[in-house]
């Protein structure tokens, strides 16, 4: 696989310069590619191409991800609990229609009433 056609430009000028500056480099180079030039890569140094679907390329991130995941889904239930205990019948308000009494609502807020003790059981009525 090849680099970009602008980035090796840079780099073939790069390379033009160092030859035109240091030519000492140059022939250094050159006997340092002919001496390794039948040895393999140490296995250190070597790089494995992994699919970017395989789990293998995401094994040192999984775990930071799984404790980012589990800790915002505890947040979720938490604010859920929060919010849910703090609506009381403090907090009711009339509704926003200006005809409240064309709804059937002739009391503002009766529907955020706690129920009263005669109701509560499993008498009816009076």
């Amino acid at each position: 696989m090849g680099l970009p056609a602008s980035q090796q430009r840079v780099l073939d000028r790069i390379e033009e310069a160092l030859k035109r500056r240091e030519p000492r480099l140059v022939s250094m180079f050159a006997i340092f590619t002919r001496l390794n030039l039948g040895e393999r890569l140490p296995w250190i140094e070597a790089l494995e191409t992994v699919p970017w679907w395989s789990p293998r390329r995401y094994r040192g991130r999984m775990p930071a991800r799984a404790v980012l995941f589990f800790s915002l889904a505890i947040a979720l239930i938490l604010s859920a609990v929060f919010i849910g205990m703090s609506q009381s019948t403090d907090n009711c308000r009339p509704p926003l229609t200006p005809h409240a009494s064309l709804i059937g609502l002739s009391r503002a807020g009766a529907a955020c009433d706690a129920p009263s003790s005669k109701t509560m059981g499993l008498a009816h009525g009076p």
